[in-house]
This record gives structure tokens, C-alpha cells and sequence, in this order.
């Protein structure tokens, strides 16, 4: 059992690299002027091309995969354009330490509906995250998410992952986390279609490097993921996930210069509520 947990927190740590290395690109797209939704979108058909051989070797389309596709799909698309939104509008080492949320809402949310019990550790966990986001929010609340649209789209797509942790945990675990990894690409590219507003064909010849790397990270992020499902609890592969949050603002201080006052304070105490989450 022991040996299973370490596995699923390995995986965990692997999908974390790739996601956060992941936004430097998506950041970088957008600054060069595509629009978020397209940067958003491309991944998915990217990853469906990518993975499709895992999706025929481990086909596994079953009735509790369909049910719950309807369940979590609505609120997944929201949440991914509400991610892509926090890059464009808030600095990478702002917006992405907001996202050290998501463990405590997927906990919550693991506990009422998977019965995932949670120790008097695990609540610190929680109350240290929820302190470091006040550390970044800075005394006056209110005017900080005003000045700061980008950390409310992060805050809601934080909560609305969180939940779908735990819904996508049961698609994985009736199925397996190949065939989902490819399933969930496939769905996606398909359901984000309609909020494309352009396709971006003339520009997308210049910088194909970029959209690769965007599609490669990505699906490797997703099957290490979706892996780490098999080996541990839903709030615990999310909580060690969001430990790309030291990375992502390591990230926007390396490749974009920015300077978020006690961004690295907040994040490491966030991280050490990740932690104890995660015991």
C-alpha cells in the first residue's frame, strides 16, 4: 500500500513538471497575440494524435465513462477557459499560486463524495494554502482582485478542477488511465471547438515548434496524471500536482521577469499545506 501511494505521488510530480514547463509556452503564445482560447483548444486535438494509439490498445469505453463524461465535461471546458483567461490576464508567478487551491477543493470534495477521510493534518494543510493566498492578496482584499482579474478566473477554475478531480477518478478507475488520458483529449478538442473564435491557420505555420511542445507536454502531463489516479487518493494526486506552483514562479521570474511581491513566500507556505494534505 505504501509502495502504491509513492508511486502515485511520483506520477504526480512527473504530470506537475510537464504542466508547469507547459505554461511558459501557453503564456508565451498568447503574448505573441493568439487568442487564449485557440492556445487553450490546440492541446487537445494535439494530445488525441498523440496518445490515439494508447486509446486503441487500452479501449475501454465503457457505461460508467459515459455517464460520468456528461458530469464532469461542463464544468471541465468552463474551468480550462477560466485557466486560460488567469494566464492572459494575471503574471504566470501570480495567477498560478492560486491554484494551490485546487487540492483543498478536491479534498473536500473527495471527502463528501468518495468518503476519502481526512486526518487533523490534512485540515492544517488546508488552512496553510488558504493563508498563503492571503499572504498574496496582500491587507486590502478587495482592492487586490479588482486590480488583479486574472486571480479571480484562477480562483474559479481552481475550485471547479478541484471537484472534477474527484468525478474524473471514477472514469479513470472504471476504465484505465490510458484509454482515458486519450478519451479525455479527444472530448475536449471536440467540446472547446465552438469557443474558438479563429484558427489561427496563417500564424500557426511560424511557430509550430511552440504548438508542439504545447501538445507533447501536455499529453504527458495527463497520462502521468491520470495514472497517478490508480495509485492513490483523487486529493492527494492533486495536491502533489500543484507543487508545479514553485516551478511556475520560478518560471515568470526566469523567462518574463516578473516580480510578485512575497510570491515565493506564499507559494512555499501553499506547498507545505500541499504537503500536509497530502500525508
Amino acid at each position: 500500500m505504501e509502495y502504491n501511494h509513492l508511486l502515485g505521488i511520483t506520477f504526480s510530480l512527473f504530470s506537475a513538471f510537464f504542466w508547469a514547463t507547459n505554461d511558459i509556452f501557453n503564456k508565451k503564445l498568447i503574448l505573441k497575440g493568439y487568442e487564449e482560447n485557440f492556445v487553450l483548444w490546440i492541446r487537445f486535438p494535439l494530445g488525441a494524435l498523440l496518445l490515439l494509439p494508447f486509446g486503441l490498445v487500452y479501449w475501454d469505453l465503457n457505461e460508467t465513462v459515459i455517464k460520468t463524461t456528461f458530469l464532469w465535461l461542463p464544468s471541465e471546458i468552463l474551468a480550462s477557459i477560466f485557466f486560460i483567461k488567469s494566464l492572459k490576464y494575471a503574471p504566470l508567478s501570480l495567477a498560478m499560486p492560486f491554484y494551490a487551491t485546487m487540492p483543498a477543493f478536491s479534498a473536500l470534495a473527495g471527502w463528501i463524495v468518495l468518503g476519502e477521510v481526512l486526518s487533523l493534518r490534512n485540515w492544517l494543510g488546508i488552512l496553510l494554502i488558504v493563508y498563503g493566498t492571503t499572504l498574496l492578496a496582500g491587507k486590502n482584499i478587495k482592492s487586490f482582485f479588482t486590480l488583479n482579474k486574472g486571480v479571480l478566473y484562477a480562483l474559479f477554475s481552481s475550485f471547479l478542477f478541484g471537484v472534477n478531480v474527484v468525478i474524473g477518478k471514477i472514469a479513470v478507475v472504471s476504465s484505465n488511465q490510458f484509454f482515458f488520458s486519450w478519451y479525455y483529449c479527444l472530448v475536449m478538442s471536440l467540446a472547446l471547438i465552438p469557443f474558438v473564435k479563429r484558427f489561427e491557420v496563417k500564424d500557426f505555420s511560424s511557430d509550430w515548434k511552440f504548438f508542439g511542445i504545447v501538445g507533447l507536454f501536455f499529453s504527458l502531463g495527463m497520462v502521468f496524471y491520470t495514472w497517478a489516479y490508480i495509485y492513490t487518493y483523487a486529493s492527494f494526486v492533486a495536491a502533489t500536482e500543484r507543487l508545479a506552483i514553485l516551478l511556475d514562479v520560478l518560471y515568470g521570474k526566469v523567462f518574463f521577469g516578473e516580480k510578485v511581491k512575497n510570491a515565493f513566500k506564499a507559494s512555499i507556505i501553499m506547498v507545505l499545506g500541499v504537503f500536509l494534505l497530502s500525508l
